[in-house]
Parts: C-alpha cells; structure tokens; sequence
C-alpha cells in the first residue's frame, strides 16, 4: 500500500487527494498543511471581510467530515525538511513523516516588498484567514488605513475595506488602477468611480517608507505623507 503525502492545503492540495483516492481506493494519504482551519479558499477572504460570508463560507470543503469521510489524513503542521534519499519530512512539531509519493503544492505568499518599516506594527498583509481576522478587528468605521496595490485581487479588498466604512487611500505603482487588466479608460474609470466614494487614490506611486506611531505615517514617492 503506498503513501502519498501532500504539502500544502489550497486547492491544488485537495483536489490532488481526492483525485488520488477516486483512483487508488486503499492507499494511504496525508494532507499537511501549516494552518490550523479546515482547508479554505484565499480568494474567499475578501468577501469575509465584506460580510457576505462567513469562514465557514472560506471553507473548500462544507461537510466537516469530508476529509474522514475519504480516509484522507490531516495534519495541521509546517514541513521544515524533506529528505528524498530517506523519503522523509521533519515536521516542525519534531516529528517525522515517511512517504512512498510526494506532492508539493505550497502555493505562493505574499510579496513583502523592499521598503523600511514593513515590520511595523499595523502593516498587515491580507493572505490567511488569520490575517482576515486582524483586519476586520481593525477595520471600524472612521478608521484611516492605506492600501498597497491596487490590481484585481486588491480591487476586491479595497470593495471590502470601503463597505466597512474606513478611511482608505490606495497607492499603485502602474499609471492606472487594476493596470495588467485594463487600459487607460478602463483604469480611469475605476479611479473615478472610487474617488466619488471617497477613496484617496494615488497612481504611478510607491511607497517608499512607513514610520511607526499612531497612527503610522507613509512616505510616498510623489511628496506627500499620508
């Protein structure tokens, strides 16, 4: 009987599984996966944030027994190692994990650009459920909070942000909003649509560095500090 382990627990790690098990009914599987929720989708969160949802809603899966149901076995733990001549991984709560097959479908994470002061404290990124929840603790009605980027995915959480209510400017470097989709109309467009509901927008602007205090200051590369 053989043993697939795979790492990582988005979607390209389910759906490996349970492909494995439609076609290898008595094998052995592991999903691992480094955070503690059921696996979920990322590209959930924003609408998390607007409300409509709830994390449950985040969810791949619905049925809380899905993954049993399949004799799919989870661990909630980080792979630090992976040994390929002992076809093993370390595993950051000491153990080890021996496999027969190994699927590595990590994903992604967030880009942390370059620029002093991203260790501040309040510079959140918005990648996990967990990052999810900071934000909306943060994100009253009134609040101040500047957003960096401003392409699909960031049009989407910046949707969420102004629907709880904040005091948002968003800085983008492309001359234009969403600006690997859309062209300079398109673009001007979402600009003005935003600024009519009160969304400070800055384009063909980085930030160049974020001071602490409170509130924290960002120094932009066109002048102002916000």
């Amino acid at each position: 009987m053989t043993h697939h382990v795979i790492l990582g627990a988005g979607p390209a790690g389910v759906i490996a599984a349970e492909t494995i098990r439609q076609q290898a009914p008595k094998d052995t599987i592991t999903l691992v996966g480094d955070e503690a929720e059921p696996p979920y989708s990322r590209m959930a969160i924003p609408y998390l944030l607007m409300g409509n949802i709830d994390e449950r809603g985040t969810y791949l899966r619905k049925k809380p027994s899905h993954f049993a149901d399949l004799r799919i076995n989870q661990l909630h733990v980080q792979a630090t190692s992976v040994d390929v001549a002992t076809k093993s991984i370390a595993l950051d709560d000491g153990q080890r994990l021996s496999y027969d097959r190994l699927l590595i479908a990590t994903g992604s994470h967030p880009a942390r650009p370059p620029i002093p002061g991203m260790d501040c404290a309040g510079v959140h990124p918005c990648w996990t459920l967990a990052d999810a929840r900071k934000i909306m603790a943060l994100a009253r009605p009134g609040a101040r909070v500047l957003q960096m980027g401003a392409g699909f995915i960031g049009c989407i959480i910046m949707e969420a942000l102004m629907r709880r209510g904040v005091q948002l400017s968003v800085v983008e470097m492309g001359d234009r909003m969403v600006p690997r989709m859309m062209g300079p109309m398109a673009g001007g467009m979402i600009r003005d649509w935003c600024e009519s509901q009160g969304v400070q927008v800055f384009t063909g602007t980085r930030v160049e560095s974020i001071h602490p205090g409170e509130p924290l200051s960002v120094r932009l590369s066109s002048g102002p500090t916000v």
